[in-house]
């Protein structure tokens, strides 16, 4: 079970609507339609996923009249939001963060110098103005005043000389054109004269915050205008090309999501190729499936545990929603009351959007938007009716399909030189559309003719350090070091022997008996002191408290515990893993028997031995770094939409190899990114590494996981003073790097090799053109891929107190990527980031607590 699935488990019921609510509809083509009245609830924060504002038109399609980054260039508002990349659910804001400098002040240079010189390729176009034209700034003013926002925009709109060419937000005009006159009449419908003042208050420069604001709008107006794209959400979908894939029921539209924005080679438009997910069976056909597989068993609460959290697709209107809840007292055959009087949702969507609803008694689904009221915040509630609601994303169970991700991968894993023929195709339409290259003429916009090319550096590949100080090679294409398992390779083994207990189901005896043989066959020979003497002990049943009451009765003397178990049932692995954790502190490992089947039980098992040493303390490999008396800490936060709450989780280096680590968790409120128990944390660490090791660490390096380019400014006063804090009281400060960690990003680069572009190796490193003046940033390519195109992560330091120089951080990071104990290779992230993200997850998901501080010294979270 994924954590999507696990963070719908145990949703609770929300407050109740004050009256009905209305179905979702609208497209911005048709004429206003009446739609059922809104229910405003006053409420804390939430997603906001549209609004309807008024009681005359369908609720979607005043949500898209009131979203500004839908309008047109030509009269569109200036806040509205460019498309953007995907961190960690904070989408980056290209114009809005271009004026926020958070590169550390002493910091000479940003770049490193080690490395072998490679040729890149990057999914970045260039974006030039003619002669360097700049744009202008007015100031508008309305005689008689108008308060109306929508109608200043329709007055500015009827001046001729600006038509196609200006952009105002109801305060502030932008156009190419140095007017020279200012003063214009112009009339309402109702024939009001109105006389608009305009005052020129600056001129634009290219690079400057408002020309990336004005770049950013007219992309999405050529995208959604004249490329034939169709917005959904930030993204641009190519609806009529769609890919159906039958046998699987799902149906992908291909499209771009891109941002312009200022970087060390100039004002780029970065562009990214994107899938969307549809399925094409209905939310009712998703409920109808449930009922059916949990007949007997409590239907209404397994669809709220499978639906909440999802995200549906209403493909009249092209609108996507969360399902926040299902109102299963309400049906589509239910009268709501409009100012037009009376109507139920079947009749209001045939009235509008002449579809006929089959099902007259299936239960509403309710999405909750949230706006201002008078300066209070209060909470709308859309109802939807399933069947005209489509699935969208891929569910638990198809993401288990091979097959099913198979078949998806041919389509959404291009490969560089696909992707760079997908790249020059959009440049390639825009430049066919007359309109679209008016447009941009207009302004004196020039896009380059191909991607941009850069510079990177790969780095040697590391060397694994193993027992006896020996080295162990890695795959120098692949970085990985799989075959590291075939030789006696354990730096130290925890003392596990025959301390250990097995807990299975009587059926599954024979299965526990396998395990334990194949322990005592693959531990030894990698260096794991664990024998076949396990105790095996049957219980009659899988049920949790089976398995819980045998643990309590024979774990008192055992180090760890197995327990196998007939599938993946949510409640049973949390009822075990909170007892082991919380209420009789010890490791466990929870294992499905279909896994020690004879083909894989080898490989399963040395997997889960190592697993088995790493909780216990045991040190499995290093790698090389000759810098000591260093703590390396990892940052995360996990948030569970079942859940009041985030979980945040910390992790310390303990030692000089980076194979011991210490562990605390924070909770903070629901949706909550940062932590504001760091200040305690980072005590808790200094002074546990102070007992382990005699003196407090001379470096302190902090990766910080999960942040958004929105949230840095916070991050940085936040949690990086609350660091600092814990550090002015030791005895002598000492150094600090804080960086932030990004995995979900836009940017991919491509190797050239002669005439042909394939991934970057692992090692490679970028920290020039499409890094920002304003951060101390680079790119990392830590692994490769078997399919598709490698996506670098993202480093952005923000505190850099320390004699290292961006070489030895840039390093760092990669060596720590080699150091995570669930896999023999590289992975994304620094270790000490993916073992908080692993902490805060376990704990999120399963625990709900604080798990036992005498487990704080143990990987016990693998």
């Amino acid at each position: 079970m994924t954590g999507r699935a696990r963070g719908r488990a145990g949703r609770g019921a929300p407050p109740a609507a004050a009256a009905a609510t209305p179905p979702a509809g609208g497209t911005p083509a048709a004429p206003a339609q009446p739609a059922p009245a809104a229910a405003a609830v006053p409420r804390g924060r939430g997603r906001s996923r549209g609004m309807p504002a008024a009681a005359e038109a369908p609720p979607a399609e005043q949500m898209a009249a009131m979203n500004i980054n839908v309008q047109a260039a030509g009269a569109q508002a200036v806040n509205g939001a460019a498309g953007g990349m995907p961190e960690r659910g904070v989408r980056e804001r290209g114009y809005r963060q271009a004026s926020l400098v958070l590169r550390p002040d002493n910091l000479e240079t940003s770049r490193g110098g080690s490395g072998q010189p490679v040729p890149l390729m990057t999914n970045y176009f260039p974006l030039t103005v003619q002669d360097k034209q700049p744009f202008y700034q007015y100031q508008a003013t309305f005689t008689p005043p108008l308060d109306n926002v929508k109608l200043r925009k329709a007055m500015i709109h009827n001046i001729d000389v600006l038509k196609g060419k200006h952009i105002f937000d109801g305060n502030l005009l932008y156009t190419p054109l140095r007017l020279e006159q200012l003063e214009f009449t112009t009339k309402t419908r109702r024939d009001e004269v109105i006389r608009i003042g305009l005052v020129l208050t600056q001129e634009v420069a290219q690079g400057s915050d408002q020309f990336i604001q004005v770049a950013n709008i007219i992309m999405n107006e050529i995208a959604s205008r004249h490329m034939g794209l169709e917005r959904i959400k930030r993204d641009f979908y190519n609806r009529s090309k769609s890919i159906q894939i039958p046998q699987h029921k799902i149906e992908l539209f291909p499209g771009y999501e891109f941002t312009v924005r200022k970087y060390t080679n100039g004002v780029l438009l970065g562009l990214d190729i994107k899938h969307k997910v549809l399925r094409t069976d209905s939310a009712l056909e998703f409920m109808n499936s449930i009922m059916q597989r949990s007949r007997g068993g409590n239907s209404q609460s397994e669809i709220t545990k499978e639906l909440v959290g999802s995200i549906v697709m209403t493909k009249y209107n092209n609108k996507t929603y969360r399902v926040d809840d299902i109102a299963f007292d309400k049906k589509a055959s239910d009268v709501v009351e409009l100012k037009s009087g009376p109507i139920s949702y079947i009749q209001y969507y045939k009235d509008n959007y002449q579809i006929d609803i089959r099902d007259a008694n299936q239960p509403l689904l309710i999405s909750r938007s949230e706006t201002k009221l008078q300066g209070d915040k209060v909470e709308k509630q859309i109802h939807l009716v399933p069947e005209v609601c489509h699935m969208t994303g891929l569910s638990d169970n198809m993401r288990k399909d091979f097959k099913i991700m198979q078949d998806l991968a041919q389509y959404t894993r291009q490969d560089p030189e696909k992707r760079h023929a997908a790249l020059l195709g959009f440049r390639d339409t825009i430049m066919a559309s007359s309109e679209a290259k008016n447009l941009l003429d207009a302004w004196g916009i020039e896009m380059g003719g191909d991607i941009l090319a850069t510079e990177g550096r790969r780095v040697e590949p590391e060397a694994i350090v193993i027992c006896n100080g020996g080295r162990f090679p890695c795959d120098q294409r692949k970085e990985s070091f799989d075959n590291i398992t075939r030789k006696k390779f354990v730096i130290t083994s925890a003392d596990i022997g025959n301390d250990y207990i097995v807990v299975c189901t009587s059926r599954d005896a024979p299965m526990a008996k396998t395990f334990t043989e194949t322990c005592q066959k693959v531990g030894p020979p990698c260096g794991v002191n664990i024998q076949g003497g396990g105790s095996v002990i049957q219980i009659n049943s899988d049920r949790a408290e089976e398995y819980i009451g045998a643990i309590r009765q024979n774990a008192n003397n055992c180090k760890l515990v197995v327990c196998l178990v007939p599938n993946n049932k949510k409640d049973r692995y949390d009822a075990i893993k909170k007892h082991c954790c919380i209420d009789q502190p010890l490791p466990s490992q929870v294992l499905v028997t279909k896994n020690l089947q004879p083909k894989k039980a080898m490989s399963v098992v040395t997997k889960v031995v190592l697993q088995m040493n790493a909780k216990l303390g045991g040190e499995l490999w290093s790698v090389h770094i000759p810098m000591k008396k260093v703590m390396y800490i990892g940052i995360d936060t996990y948030h569970d939409s079942g859940s009041q709450r985030s979980v945040g989780g910390f992790v310390a280096s303990m030692n000089d190899l980076c194979t011991r680590y210490y562990s605390k968790t924070t909770w903070q409120a629901s949706k909550q990114e940062l932590i504001s128990q760091l200040e305690v944390c980072m005590t808790d660490a200094l002074k546990e590494y102070q007992d382990k090791n005699g003196a407090y660490p001379d470096r302190i390096l902090v990766f910080r996981d999960g942040v958004g380019d929105g949230q840095l400014l916070a991050v940085k006063e936040q949690e990086l003073a609350d660091i600092k804090r814990a550090l002015s009281r030791l005895p002598k400060m000492p150094e600090l790097v804080f960086t932030v960690v990004t995995k979900r990003i836009q940017q991919r680069f491509f190797l050239k090799q002669g005439t042909r572009l394939i991934n970057p190796l692992p090692g490679t490193i970028i920290d020039t053109g499409v890094t920002r003046d304003e951060f101390f940033d680079f790119f990392l390519v830590p692994q490769a891929v078997g399919q598709g195109t490698v996506t670098p992560t993202h480093y952005n330091v923000l505190e850099f107190k320390t004699s290292l120089t961006p070489d030895h951080i840039q390093k760092i990071a990669y060596k720590l990527c080699h150091v995570y104990y669930n896999w023999t290779g590289t992975i994304r992230v620094p270790a000490v980031c993916q073992y908080a993200h692993k902490l805060a997850f376990l704990v999120g998901q399963s625990l709900h607590r604080d798990p036992s501080p005498n487990l704080a010294h143990l990987l016990y979270y693998l």
